[in-house]
């Protein structure tokens, strides 16, 4: 087993650890909590227009040279059209929980989605997070601080997506949900290692967790206008740029 084989099961551990204790994060007041999310926006932002996006046009040269069904090699930028999947699956799931939430509000005075919405969002970020786990290794490389950099911007998005589960499921997401998550990250990364990663699993895999993270940092990480701090945004997207020029 190579160093950074042991490194990489240590980022997935830290990971868990990330999910696992996210709940007792405490910010002292409400200021500092957001521009704290505004910088940790501005870094995710960048990571993925950076990273992520570049990264699709690679991939979709490798679904090109793929032997694929003809349908699918009848298609235009099918990476892309895969991206796009990510955010609908994602933005769909949102809005279950949104409708469920003010149906129960409604009509029985509650302000929770029903188990059957806690239970669909809890898997699709279990599918989120177990991608994440799988792709470590392949949108990392083989530099240490690409992996830091990896930890760094997925574990503050972890932080924001657990933080709004939390609000929205209370003791659901407490007792379950934030284990399930943990565990799915590491998954994940079992998976990889167990099973034939090919570069057209490695390809649509990236794209449909381009989208998602597209969909997510906007819906959970970006704080509300009012409450927004545009330099804290603007000096986490700086950031995250800078390590990346350093690295990549």
């Amino acid at each position: 087993m190579s160093l950074l084989f042991y490194f990489s099961l240590v980022i997935i551990i830290a990971f868990m650890f990330v999910h696992i204790f996210t709940n007792y994060i405490k910010f002292l007041d409400r200021k500092p909590k957001d521009r704290l999310m505004s910088f940790v926006s501005g870094g995710s932002i960048a990571y993925v227009f950076l990273h992520l996006v570049p990264e699709l046009t690679h991939y979709e040269k490798v679904a090109g040279n793929a032997e694929l069904p003809s349908w699918i090699e009848s298609l235009d930028y099918s990476t892309y059209l895969v991206t796009l999947i990510g955010i609908a699956f994602f933005y769909g799931i949102n809005q279950l929980n949104e409708k469920s939430k003010a149906k129960n509000e409604r009509e029985e005075n509650i302000s929770q989605p029903s188990r059957y919405v806690f239970a669909l969002e809890i898997f699709g970020f279990s599918l989120y997070n177990a991608l994440i786990g799988y792709l470590l290794v392949d949108l990392s490389g083989e530099k240490i601080p690409d992996y830091i950099i990896y930890f760094v911007v997925f574990s503050f998005h972890f932080v924001a997506n657990n933080r709004v589960l939390h609000l929205t499921h209370e003791d659901l997401y407490t007792n379950i949900g934030r284990w399930v998550l943990a565990f799915s990250v590491f998954v994940g990364w079992l998976l990889y290692h167990l099973t034939n990663a090919t570069d057209i699993n490695i390809a649509y895999f990236s794209a449909f967790l381009t989208g998602g993270v597209i969909l997510n940092i906007l819906n959970d990480e970006l704080p509300t206008e009012k409450n927004s701090s545009y330099p804290s945004f603007i000096a986490g997207l700086i950031f995250i740029a800078v390590l990346l020029q350093i690295t990549l």
